[in-house]
């Protein structure tokens, strides 16, 4: 029996620069491809910074990995490959109009805020006690209200 360990990015690149595994499988799975290495017995699987195997959806993307690590020959089990994909990822162009819609918005309450501490700082600036602003805020609110109910009948 083989003792299976982990692999990172880095030791796989090690480990083909020092020529030191005996083979490279592609081994396929549903959804993708993922990289064992054999060193002298023991399996090495490839990982990804959070620990899990690492998994290329497409063939291409393996080979060019490899290559670009240093392994330019390896071998393939296809046995257990299915191209219908397992994981599913969100539209990167939505993702994208979030985090802009996202800036945007830090960049205007950003302005608002600087813009009402200046008004604050500034020698001009009224100030209100407390009391009579919630008193004036109650009766707006009050206000309001009975508006809404004129206009529900």
């Amino acid at each position: 029996m083989m003792t299976l360990i982990n692999i990172d990015h880095h030791t796989l690149a090690r480990l083909a620069n020092d020529q030191s595994m005996q083979d490279t499988v592609a081994v396929g799975q549903p959804g993708g491809w993922f990289v064992e290495v054999d060193l002298n017995g023991t399996r090495g699987r490839l990982v990804s910074r959070r620990g899990s195997v690492r998994v290329f959806s497409r063939f291409e993307t393996l080979a060019r990995y490899l290559k670009q690590v240093g392994i330019e020959h390896f071998s393939v089990n296809a046995e257990h490959y299915d191209a219908t994909p397992t994981r599913s990822r969100p539209d990167a162009a939505s993702r994208l109009a979030r985090t802009h819609e996202a800036a945007e918005h830090d960049a205007w309450f950003r302005e608002q805020v600087a813009t009402a501490l200046e008004e604050a700082d500034s020698p001009n600036a009224k100030w209100i006690d407390h009391a009579p602003a919630m008193a004036k805020l109650r009766q707006r609110i009050k206000e309001g209200s009975a508006k809404r109910e004129l206009n529900e009948d």
